[in-house]
């Protein structure tokens, strides 16, 4: 039994020591085993020892040396910024002479229309009928011409005359005034011969013209009605019968004489009645003849000024009373109306040319066919009255300081006027040029010199801006436009390329 104990407590003892020789065996094989496993960090470690740590440290110092280098390029102190951002000294401002052709040109805007539209007025109250219209409508589109026959009104014409005095009374023979005038002017023009126009009466030939003119037109003209015509053959009958009295009286007288008889008085007495009466026969008989001549009534004739016409509008139709105007007409052909400035109209004459843009963008010819003053007599000297001309702007304002411009268009076609009509171009007119290129400067180099001469500060050498050298050279200034001026000058170094100095 003490064997059994003895050996227990040494099993304890044994068995204690067992087991912390146990665990120091695995700590051992786990220290061996961590050993195996850090042996390469360990060399790793190792390895940026010596000279490669060195080196490392030395290659991280040059990058960050480079970097701090980039990095200083990118600041600046303030004080070279000021200095950086400060203006240059100022040197002079130059513009080179140029060759080009130098035009002065009015420019203005106007609108494309046929002129003159006017409302047609037709004296129908003095028509002996009742003014019916009975034929002869226009058709819009229609134009008129000296003779031609604008409307039928009781079966008489309507006959189209040139003349701005519309007619107002009716005029035969023996009458006087203006009226008469444009009638003779009128009939002259046309070929007929209606005696002299600076004499203001209507004449013989005045009505014969007339009568022709209503033959031509297929009407019978005007007369003084049927009692004229009983008049005049009642004064042809006295003319016969006064003749045959003469001529018996004649007789008589002779028979007497040749009887021998010698005295005859009661004869010649006879014969010399009969002679006073066949005078007043024929007195009568004058002036019932011009009783029949050729009239004019007032509702025949219809003067229209600047012909030929083109019907715009119709209101009127066949069988309705004439009442108010009938029609509207307007020039026949397009027109380009606008405005210009004083100082512009001062340079331009009827027959200048001129151009507008046509509907496909091409330049189209243009004539100025009038000029025309204001009818308010313009603003007074200082007024605003310098607009349009080469600015191009709207120059259609309703302004009673511009004159008025027409210009008459080429020849266009149908297609052409029908885009035009309507629409506002812009309209050009070269009022002088030099022939073909010439040097020229901006007008803001020329100047004067103490003498008046005109001359230009001529760049030598540009050096350093300021210190540029410049020289006076006298000119001779041409035709001014678009802001360039020709020049002329005996220097040598004026030429196409040199620079001229414009502002400093």
């Amino acid at each position: 039994m003490r064997v059994r104990g003895r050996r227990a407590r040494t099993t304890e003892a044994n068995g204690t020591t067992e087991h912390e020789a146990h665990a120091e065996a695995v700590d051992a094989a786990d220290q061996e085993s961590g050993e195996a496993t850090d042996a390469p960090e360990k060399a790793e470690r190792k390895s940026w020892t010596g000279r490669r740590l060195v080196a490392l440290i030395a290659g991280v110092a040059v990058v960050s040396l480079l970097i701090g280098i980039a990095v200083m390029q990118f600041i600046v102190s303030p004080a070279e910024l000021a200095s950086r951002t400060e203006p240059p000294e100022a040197g002079p401002i130059t513009a080179p002479v140029e060759q080009r052709r130098i035009e002065n040109t009015i420019i203005t805007r106007g609108e494309v229309t046929y002129a003159d539209a006017v409302e047609v007025s037709i004296d129908a109250g003095a028509a002996a009928e009742r003014p019916v219209v009975t034929g002869h409508v226009p058709e819009v589109g229609t134009v008129f011409n000296a003779g031609n026959i604008a409307l039928e009104v009781a079966g008489r014409p309507v006959i189209v005359l040139p003349g701005e005095l519309p007619s107002y009374r009716t005029l035969s023979i023996g009458m006087r005034g203006p009226d008469v005038v444009q009638l003779k002017t009128a009939l002259n023009a046309m070929g007929y011969g209606a005696g002299d126009s600076g004499d203001d009466t209507f004449t013989w030939d005045t009505a014969t013209a007339l009568g022709a003119l209503y033959e031509q037109t297929g009407y019978s003209a005007a007369s003084g009605g049927e009692d004229a015509q009983e008049a005049l053959q009642t004064a042809e009958r006295s003319v016969r019968d006064a003749n045959v009295a003469v001529a018996q009286a004649q007789s008589a007288l002779d028979q007497a004489r040749a009887a021998g008889s010698h005295n005859t008085s009661a004869e010649e007495a006879a014969l010399t009645a009969a002679n006073d009466q066949l005078s007043d026969a024929q007195d009568a008989l004058g002036l019932a003849q011009e009783r029949v001549l050729p009239t004019l009534p007032s509702s025949e004739v219809l003067f229209l000024s600047n012909l030929p016409r083109r019907v715009d509008d119709v209101s009127v139709k066949r069988g309705d009373v004439l009442q108010g105007s009938p029609m509207n007409v307007s020039g026949a052909e397009l027109t380009i109306v606008g405005t210009v400035s004083k100082q512009d109209a001062e340079l331009l004459a009827a027959g200048a040319k001129a151009t507008f843009p046509g509907p496909d963008g091409t330049d189209i010819e243009a004539t100025v066919a009038k000029v025309e003053a204001p009818k308010s007599g313009g603003k007074p000297e200082g007024g605003d009255d310098n607009s349009g001309g080469n600015s191009g702007g709207n120059t259609n304002a309703g302004n009673g300081s511009r004159y008025t411009v027409s210009f008459t268009p080429a020849k266009l076609s149908s297609e052409q006027i029908d885009v035009l009509r309507g629409t506002n171009v812009r309209v050009r007119v070269p009022v002088a040029s030099t022939d073909g290129e010439v040097l020229a400067v901006p007008i803001a180099a020329l100047s004067a010199g103490s003498a008046g001469q005109d001359r230009v500060e001529l760049l030598i050498d540009i050096k350093n801006g300021p210190d540029a050298v410049t020289e006076m050279v006298d000119v001779t200034a041409g035709l001014a436009a678009d802001g360039f001026v020709e020049l002329e000058s005996a220097d040598p170094r004026f030429k196409a390329g040199a620079k001229v100095v414009v502002g400093r």
